[in-house]
């Protein structure tokens, strides 16, 4: 957690989800705790058995490689997160920034990852002209 954002809470990460649905609001604490459902974390309840990315099968599909190293979803990583620049590759930015937002969950929608358990997620800030 410290890696994302070492106030945690705070103040801040308030703002950060104001006004953003409550399945986006879950979904981002879940990935800022490590307690998202993907393989890696399923596993610790026997929930799958193995850890493994099941896309790519090359190492356990924790937060980080399923944002930024997966091979399987580097096209998609190149298209939604080529808005935020180089400092958009780390978690800090991309879980715990404004500008973030659209970009990660669009990533997320592209992926299908996620969508047996949260559907599909609707853009999360519509009123939001200056996010891009």
């Amino acid at each position: 957690m410290a890696e994302v954002d070492s106030s945690m809470p705070s103040k801040e990460f308030d703002a950060l989800l104001e006004g953003i649905p409550r399945r986006h609001t879950n979904l981002l604490v879940q990935f800022r705790t490590n307690h998202v459902p993907l393989q890696s974390y399923l596993h610790r309840f026997g929930r799958t058995p193995d850890a493994t990315c099941p896309t790519c099968l090359q190492e356990p599909e924790t937060v980080a490689p399923y944002l930024f190293a997966c091979p399987t979803y580097s096209l998609h990583r190149a298209i939604h997160f080529r808005t935020l620049g180089f400092s958009g590759r780390t978690l800090r930015t991309l879980l715990n920034s404004r500008d973030a937002l659209r970009p990660l969950f669009a990533y997320i929608n592209a992926t299908g990852r996620l969508r047996t358990v949260f559907g599909a997620l609707p853009d999360p800030c519509p009123d939001d002209d200056d996010t891009v």
